[in-house]
């Protein structure tokens, strides 16, 4: 499907323009994934501590379980976990209300 040239005439990047990198893309997309991953790993522990939980029994899940809920119990003690948990009893009160009729 052809929808015809842009209404916005945008400059083609070439490799010789000053600046270019040609990586921009790829390290943009990287740093946004290991900042979103971060923000997880400190305010959504207890998603990390239930995947651990129901991963099949070994020693090497046994042990990534126990660092999991130390981690969990840490973030709860010092309120990072206290936005997720919030928003999650507002899901739940959600999801069980009843409309009449």
């Amino acid at each position: 499907m052809d929808y015809g040239e842009s209404p916005v005439d945008l400059p083609a990047a070439d490799a010789d323009d000053e600046g270019y990198d040609g990586e921009g893309g790829l390290l943009w997309s990287t740093a946004t994934i290991v900042i979103a991953s971060l923000i997880l790993l400190l305010t959504n522990a207890v998603s990390l501590s239930d995947w651990t939980e129901d991963m099949s029994p070994s020693e090497a899940q046994s042990q990534a379980a126990e660092v999991a809920a130390n981690w969990r119990d840490t973030t709860d003690q010092i309120g990072l976990a206290a936005p997720r948990s919030a928003l999650h009893d507002v899901w739940k009160r959600a999801e069980a209300a009843r409309f009449p009729g």
